[in-house]
């Protein structure tokens, strides 16, 4: 049987959800149930081209890393791997392939994904920020679209430099104040080469303190799935995972997720907006099985998405089953 898997590396198994669930303008009480406010990005998601409405506070679960039954023990856990390496990378990876800045960064509070041509995404301890930016030879400088959304939609100004395939560092400004956008760290994830049958198979994250979620994807990237708990509701899932660059070996995906409300009876409604799509970045990623890097690690999709419209958002992370 595997062991429990452990969910405390970078990021946590942390399930941040922005949500706007239509119960009328206005209102709203409780973190499981946010107002409807038209163009309005959520906490944890981004845009909006109009003046925002504030919004609620986020769902935020922390769970609680299972004991670490490897206890002193540094053998390989069971249903772990090595960790891919950044010195020899998987040939067709992103760090074997890929330009100097493009790929899957870490920071304590989860993960950044920066595209082939500059697209960015990046989770903070609280807000989002999704935008694009312009980079000449190892300095960049965020788009005008860029945008910051905790509770209310700012644009955002800001620069920084990249060490090629090692970190990227900066500062980012909204209403003023100028913050540390850095630093982020080269994970080496990127050293993973994948095709579209690298996400086949049941991702989930446990129902922990009311969020659970489940998807079983194919070997096209098409999924089906759940979730569960008194937070976020009981929702009938469908999407799609797919390679960023088909016919790539680059770990990165473009992730597509629908939902519906499917409680019934006494069940806790869905929370996540069913009118529209959610999208956004998403790659495999690696948490520790143990202690000692000897422990191995478990297989992980990370993934930040949100609704085009709404800009209701949502961050997660599947582990391998």
């Amino acid at each position: 049987m595997k062991q429990a898997k452990n969910l405390s590396a970078v990021g946590g198994a942390m399930l941040v959800i922005g949500l706007l669930h239509g119960c009328g303008g206005g209102g709203g009480g409780g973190v499981a149930t946010l107002p409807t406010v038209g163009s309005t990005a959520t906490p944890e998601g981004p845009a909006s081209s109009s003046e925002p409405e504030p919004a609620s506070e986020p769902i935020v679960a922390v769970p609680t890393p299972p004991a670490d039954t490897a206890k002193d023990s540094r053998e390989p856990v069971e249903g772990s791997e090595p960790a891919p390496s950044l010195r020899a990378p998987q040939p067709g990876s992103t760090a074997a392939v890929g330009n100097d800045s493009e790929g899957v960064y870490e920071s304590i509070f989860g993960y950044a994904y920066v595209s082939a041509s500059g697209k960015v995404v990046r989770q903070f301890n609280v807000g989002l920020l999704w935008g694009s930016i312009d980079i000449s030879g190892s300095n960049w400088i965020f788009n005008p679209e860029t945008e910051y959304t905790f509770v209310t939609v700012d644009p955002v100004t800001g620069s920084g430099t990249f060490s090629p395939k090692a970190s990227m560092d900066g500062t980012y400004s909204r209403r003023g104040s100028a913050s540390a956008f850095g630093p982020l760290t080269y994970s080496f994830a990127n050293a993973l080469a994948v095709d579209q049958t690298s996400v086949a198979g049941t991702w989930s994250t446990p129902d922990t303190l009311g969020m659970g979620m489940s998807i079983m994807v194919d070997k096209t990237g098409a999924f089906a799935g759940s979730t569960s708990g008194s937070r976020i509701g009981v929702c009938k899932l469908s999407g799609t995972l797919l390679l960023a660059e088909p016919d790539s070996a680059k770990n990165a995906y473009a992730t597509t997720l629908n939902a519906e409300n499917a409680a019934t009876g006494t069940e806790s409604k869905c929370q996540l907006l069913s009118d529209m799509p959610y999208v956004g970045p998403s790659a495999i990623v690696f948490h520790p099985a143990g202690r000692y890097v000897t422990n191995g690690y478990f297989r992980t999709i990370a993934l930040t998405i949100r609704q085009e419209g709404t800009k209701a958002s949502m961050t997660n992370y599947l582990q391998k089953q």
